[in-house]
């Protein structure tokens, strides 16, 4: 019972961080966060050049492990050098985001 009771804790948590409003100083310190300095296409470093941010809702292909319909919400990122993009789970940012704010909290 207690196992079941931390695991949709844990879900709610999750799905209030995903609800929360991810800015682009939020991208950029989970970017940097997580050593992704550069433009994977240009190489740029990230202090040099801006990206765009753009939220996307999306649905996951049919799988084993997922019912068809299950959508994802991401992040595209947008290098303004180059024009190279990358799609990020805006969950999982999210989640970061939510862990490093308890961590400073502590």
């Amino acid at each position: 019972m207690a196992d079941t009771l931390t695991q949709d804790t844990k879900k709610a948590d999750v799905q209030k961080a995903d609800l929360r409003c991810i800015s682009k100083a939020d991208v950029d310190r989970f970017l940097f966060g997580k050593h992704l300095t550069s433009c994977p296409v240009c190489g740029r470093f990230r202090s040099q050049c801006d990206v765009d941010v753009h939220t996307l809702s999306c649905q996951r292909a049919a799988g084993e492990d997922c019912s068809p319909n299950a959508p994802i919400n991401v992040l595209m990122i947008v290098c303004q050098n180059c024009g190279g993009i990358q799609f990020h789970d805006r969950s999982v940012i999210a989640q970061w985001l939510e862990c490093q704010r308890v961590g400073h909290v502590r």
